[in-house]
């Protein structure tokens, strides 16, 4: 008796049809079809970053699904099946895109848009960038640094105040501090984020792994901490 065996799943036809070269082409493209079928992200797209080399060299696009024969170098030095991108020539794939909803808000820019009664839905919504990361990879922070020096600076973000809320001294509006003085808050607030990428990681399958795949936000230099209450 002879056994037809499962047809493939849509992702594995996918990356088949790639061209993926390496383990790690296949995890981006399973990164994005997780970000596209999972969190229903639009407009994405695949980049190739060249680390260890001048910040203005910036990302080159990837057409489609197209892979460019750049696999990230193994260590071998290891028995353990990792890798670090170290090497002038190294490179590695991200993917950007828009998602449904905002991936983050600066406190600040929060506190702003709740006591002005502003929806977050109000703000639109820029294009995240996720670097694809398995749990047999070796990160440094050199090699993280050197993906955020080519990515590029955020866009300032704007919130305005409604016009019923607007108060007439400086066109903002007056709030006690507690101490018997008042502070004016622009009817107008303008924000800029620092840079940041979501660490798209990825569980291993089989021996008790499920190959779920989590996002993490990495954000450069210092981030002011959110705070209770």
């Amino acid at each position: 008796m002879t056994t037809t065996p499962p047809e493939p799943s849509a992702l594995s036809s996918l990356i088949t049809s790639s061209g993926a070269k390496s383990a790690f082409d296949a995890l981006s493209i399973e990164i994005l079809h997780n970000l596209q079928y999972q969190h229903n992200w639009t407009d994405l797209k695949r980049h190739q970053v060249y680390l260890n080399t001048l910040p203005t060299s910036g990302l080159f696009d990837l057409d489609g699904l197209g892979l460019q024969p750049a696999p990230r170098s193994h260590s071998p030095s290891s028995s353990s099946g990792t890798s670090t991108p170290s090497t002038a020539s190294e490179t590695v794939t991200l993917i950007s895109g828009l998602p449904t909803r905002h991936a983050y808000i600066h406190p600040d820019f929060q506190n702003y848009l709740v006591r002005n009664s502003i929806e977050e839905s109000s703000i639109p919504i820029q294009r995240e960038f996720v670097l694809p990361l398995s749990l047999a990879e070796s990160w440094t922070l050199g090699c993280f640094c050197a993906v955020f020096d080519q990515l590029p600076d955020r866009q300032a973000v704007f919130a305005d105040q409604a016009p019923g809320n607007r108060g007439q001294q400086q066109g903002g509006v007056q709030e006690g501090n507690g101490n018997g003085n008042a502070n004016v808050m622009p009817a107008r607030y303008e924000h800029h984020d620092q840079k940041r990428v979501l660490l798209g990681m990825k569980a291993k399958e089989g021996g008790g792994g499920d190959g779920t795949i989590v996002y993490y936000i990495m954000q450069e230099g210092e981030v002011k901490p959110r705070q209770n209450g």
